[in-house]
């Protein structure tokens, strides 16, 4: 029988994360330019849609803050 380890540090996936941010920022990205796609188009504004395209942005953001540092 294997005696339990005393390293008790966490083990994180760097991998995962790395994809995860890898999508993350390839989806903000395409975000942003949708939003500057519709700030061009000044004839038909669609505000609803503008706060839509923030909102997703900003919520990205934060979870690219939130992912564990690289090594």
């Amino acid at each position: 029988m294997r005696r339990p380890s005393k390293n008790l540090r966490v083990d994180l996936n760097t991998d995962r994360s790395e994809l995860l941010r890898a999508k993350l920022m390839r989806e903000i990205s395409e975000y942003e330019r949708q939003l500057a796609d519709m700030r061009a188009n000044t004839h038909q504004v669609n505000f609803t849609m503008m706060q839509t395209y923030k909102e997703l942005i900003t919520a990205r953001q934060i979870m690219l803050r939130h992912l564990p540092t690289q090594y």
